[in-house]
């Protein structure tokens, strides 16, 4: 486990600016947060990484951070109040940090009760996992498992609102060999979706509450006697 988590994006941004494989997972990204950003309101939001792109285009909430622009933060250990963000935006974190559970701890601490997060990531059951060792990027990544990260965030107790699969394509070099394979992208959703090469999850903020029990109740269950007649009975020799 590393002692400091400061978390930077900068290779993540070259790569997905300036690499044909980059740009064609960006663009895709970049509308599917840009749809579901629109209706998301309250006090204050937060980007982690990639300062130079935004994905908040249409958001109306007006305090914004960003993590690697206006602040460096320890992930685990983030400057914000509890219950203080309404909405959190994880482009391709939990991929370039370790011990990406505690950092999924925290986000729960900081995010506002039924706040939203929208994250994207790569997944390890995909093209891009299957040839990891020819992008440059993925070699010091731990590309994710969506089944295993479904069930961690179960336990953290998030909700799952929504979410998408992206790119079903070889991570080709080329564009014209990208656009000569597009029809993967087509028929991906439909027939193999789990196979994308990356993906996004819309997560809320669920609270655990407890339930009282009130003393009249408790007094009926020391007042119950249990039957024992048919015990008895079956009993009997």
């Amino acid at each position: 486990s590393s002692s400091n988590l400061q978390y930077n994006s900068n290779s993540l941004q070259e790569w997905l600016l300036k690499t044909t494989n980059g740009r064609d997972i960006l663009h895709k990204e970049r509308l599917f947060y840009t749809q579901n950003v629109r209706n998301i309101f309250g006090n204050y939001s937060l980007q982690i990484g990639l300062n130079e792109i935004n994905l908040l285009p249409g958001n109306k909430i007006h305090n914004h951070y960003t993590i690697n622009l206006n602040l460096e933060a320890d992930l685990r250990f983030m400057p914000f109040a509890n219950d203080s963000m309404d909405l959190i935006i994880c482009p391709h974190v939990f991929e370039f940090i370790n011990d990406y559970e505690y950092v999924l701890q925290e986000l729960y601490r900081i995010l506002a009760p039924n706040g939203r997060i929208i994250l994207t990531c790569f997944n390890q059951h995909s093209w891009f996992g299957f040839f990891k060792w020819k992008i440059p990027l993925f070699k010091r990544a731990n590309l994710i498992q969506l089944p295993k990260f479904k069930l961690q965030l179960k336990e953290l107790n998030f909700g799952i609102d929504g979410g998408k699969f992206f790119s079903y394509c070889p991570p080709f070099s080329k564009a014209r060999r990208l656009r000569r394979y597009r029809w993967l992208d087509h028929i991906g959703d439909r027939w193999f979706p789990t196979l994308a090469n990356s993906f996004a999850l819309i997560l809320r903020k669920e609270l655990v509450t407890t339930t009282l029990i009130k003393p009249a109740i408790l007094d009926s269950f020391q007042a119950l006697q249990p039957n024992l007649g048919t015990a008895r009975i079956c009993n009997k020799s």
